[in-house]
């Protein structure tokens, strides 16, 4: 399929929210400017301000687009023809990209920080963000569903999946700077996640 060509306006929005990321990162919410924020960018102040009302609003819409990335691969559909352990290693290997997509662990730092002094400035994108469905609780529904997996629902799963992957592939880089961990190291962590959900589940 084709790629969607942007038009311009969405080219600037998008060079708009890249800059502003940056800013974030290196200034923290308070100290980053709009004016820093669209020389950055290489656009007007009003340029700016057309697509976004204040910086807040800015703020917002980054952080709702970090989110988006977690639900940004393909959904893998439950297929009742192939094993469990295969298709939650490849749940689990995807989930390690996105966690370590560049620029993931600098802006959530960014985010997390300013969260706790402005709870506020997360409440809209948390609030949009939660009317979605990702791509990981829709495959565990279908496994449920088809009776692959015995639970109520997906919740505590989804929790449960992610817990384990973020206590080495977010966590330790978040908070200590970490590197990833080796890709040996990976494989212990996917085969110990999938023998769990197998294990406690089925």
């Amino acid at each position: 399929m084709k790629e969607k060509k942007l038009t311009r306006s969405e080219l600037k929005r998008a060079a708009i929210v890249e800059a502003a990321s940056v800013e974030f990162q290196n200034k923290g919410f308070s100290l980053a400017s709009m004016d820093d924020i669209a020389k950055r960018a290489d656009v007007s102040k009003r340029t700016v301000y057309n697509h976004f009302p204040s910086k807040e609003a800015l703020f917002s819409a980054i952080m709702l687009e970090m989110m988006e990335m977690l639900c940004a691969f393909e959904s893998l559909p439950f297929r009742a023809d192939e094993s469990l352990a295969s298709q939650l290693t490849q749940l689990v290997q995807h989930e390690i990209q996105l966690l370590s997509a560049k620029g993931f662990i600098d802006t959530a730092r960014v985010i997390i920080a300013e969260a706790i002094h402005k709870p506020e400035l997360i409440q809209d994108a948390m609030s949009e963000f939660s009317k979605q469905e990702s791509p990981l609780a829709n495959w565990f529904n279908q496994a449920i569903a088809a009776g692959a997996l015995k639970a109520k629902d997906s919740e505590i799963l989804v929790v449960q999946f992610t817990a384990v992957i973020k206590a080495y592939c977010f966590w330790p880089q978040l908070i200590q700077g970490e590197p990833l961990p080796s890709q040996a190291k990976l494989d212990e962590i996917t085969q110990t996640v999938v023998e769990m959900i197998i294990k406690q589940y089925t």
